[in-house]
């Protein structure tokens, strides 16, 4: 996903100091796409730059909006929207569970 950079900026506008971002572009001289995350600090139209705070690292990176390709707002902090594996299945009686949930 590709979105323009009048749209990014449009997004940016409606975006709250303080929100969690996930900005997917080609920073630092990358050939593959990369992320930069952290809350929204500051924006600088003048120079077309914005600063997240990372929450990991507690460090601010400075992120070239003209290098970003799309903005996720939609999560609130650092990490995966869920677990990669799940839970092994066991037996209890005659009754098989994958973590504490029953399975039918």
């Amino acid at each position: 996903m590709n979105m323009s950079t009048d749209s990014i900026k449009q997004q940016l506008e409606n975006t709250p100091i303080g929100t969690y971002l996930m900005a997917h572009g080609h920073f630092g001289g990358s050939i593959n796409a990369t992320i930069e995350q952290g809350t929204l600090k500051s924006i600088d139209w003048a120079n077309g730059t914005m600063v997240l705070h990372s929450t990991t690292y507690n460090r601010d990176h400075t992120v070239d909006i003209g290098k970003v390709s799309y903005i996720d707002d939609s999560r609130s902090g650092p990490g995966a929207l869920g677990s990669a594996q799940a839970p092994d299945l066991r037996q209890v009686g005659n009754d098989w569970y994958r973590g504490d949930v029953k399975v039918e």
